[in-house]
């Protein structure tokens, strides 16, 4: 073992947190707290490695986890957002499965993107309240041997007795064949059904960690983007850059708005993605000194996201697309701009049960600021 991981290893037994030097005022300190608090409610032991690495070393974290010595789960993250997981429990299989399988529930519900603080989180969430996993396939055992076929005996000595006997009992194998290929055929095909459906429990548990984690990713844009703001007050800007700092500050605070509001919903939490994303883009202006004809060939500046589903992320250009008996040109992300070319069905953001764009809602009025008045005084019209 190298001897940064033994020194790991040790220094587990006072804190179970270990967090490189490197690192040091790095991570977001709410959310090391609030894993902090939840570890320590927890049943067992976990131990957190934060390193300094651009991808983590698994071998290193077994290795730490070896030289410890104890039963737990041992959790490995770096400064981005990658996140490894292993785990001792020689004596608790039981339980040793449950951790396992709260980190494949945890694998399927957070953003790629998301920084690992956030996919600590919601796994010590799902530590702190295991989702119970079911194994459909079980109890699906074969028929009995020898219930299909029968030996007829004194049937006579008559060959056609025989003979039709024997069609008989072949007529009888083949409808037993058929009725048992086709039970087979339906209970494969419930066990199938209820392979994919999820416990109502199960997909509010989802959502809400859904949500959780697109508040912390926004959370985190907007710390960084109120310093700015508060810098930029304190400097001397003439008139156009202090509107420019005044329509960011105006942004920021409805999006913080929209994501303090805990009946915020999905569709909102993305457009809360794009007042910050308008907001970033006025501060970056000002900072690099540009004017609005330049911001377009300044691959530094904040670029818009897609229009179709603010969550994919960034705009690489804009293509015309018909909504609501409308034509107009707005900013889609490369799959999105796949999709149209294929003529592929969109992957529109749902708003409820449908896409944002049917409804009514300020976000389809402007599709996410892309046309119409301007987004924040869209907004402020309906009182947010």
């Amino acid at each position: 073992m190298t001897t940064d991981g033994q020194q790991i290893a040790e220094a587990l037994d006072d804190d179970p947190f270990h967090i490189d030097g490197a690192l040091e005022g790095t991570l977001n300190a709410d959310l090391l707290n609030q894993a902090q608090e939840t570890v320590k409610s927890l049943d067992y032991d976990v131990y957190v490695i934060a390193v300094d690495e651009q991808s983590l070393d698994r071998d290193l974290l077994e290795q730490i986890k070896v030289s410890n010595g104890s039963e737990g789960a041992f959790i490995m993250i770096n400064g981005d957002n990658q996140i490894a997981v292993d785990v001792n429990f020689e004596d608790d299989h039981d339980l040793k499965m449950q951790v396992v399988d709260q980190m494949s529930v945890a694998r399927d519900e957070w953003n790629h993107n998301s920084p690992s603080t956030t996919k600590l989180n919601i796994l010590l969430d799902l530590y702190a309240q295991p989702q119970e996993y079911k194994n459909d396939d079980a109890g699906t055992g074969q028929e009995a041997p020898g219930s299909e076929v029968q030996t007829v005996d004194g049937s006579g000595s008559f060959a056609p007795m025989f003979l039709g006997g024997a069609v008989l009992v072949l007529a009888l194998v083949i409808a037993g064949v058929f009725l048992t290929r086709s039970l087979r055929e339906r209970a494969g095909h419930r066990r199938t059904q209820k392979q994919f459906e999820l416990p109502n429990r199960l997909l509010d548990r989802v959502d809400y960690l859904q949500l959780r984690s697109l508040r912390e990713d926004i959370n985190a844009d907007t710390t960084q983007l109120a310093e700015q703001i508060d810098h930029l007050h304190t400097q001397t800007l003439d008139a156009e850059n202090v509107a420019r700092v005044e329509r960011a500050l105006d942004a920021y605070q409805t999006a913080r708005r929209i994501v303090d509001d805990e009946g915020s919903e999905r569709v909102d939490l993305a457009g809360a993605m794009v007042l910050l994303r308008q907001a970033g883009r006025e501060i970056s202006t000002v900072e690099s000194g540009k004017k609005n004809h330049a911001i377009r060939s300044d691959s530094r500046l904040p670029q818009s996201l897609c229009t179709i589903n603010p969550l994919h992320g960034e705009a690489q250009m804009r293509v015309r697309i018909e909504t609501n008996s409308t034509n107009v040109r707005v900013p889609v992300c490369r799959s999105c701009q796949a999709d149209l070319r294929s003529d592929n069905q969109l992957q529109w953001i749902f708003d409820g049960d449908r896409p944002y764009v049917e409804g009514d809602s300020v976000w389809a009025q402007t599709l996410f600021g892309a046309i119409g008045s301007d987004l924040v005084t869209a907004l402020h019209r309906q009182g947010r």
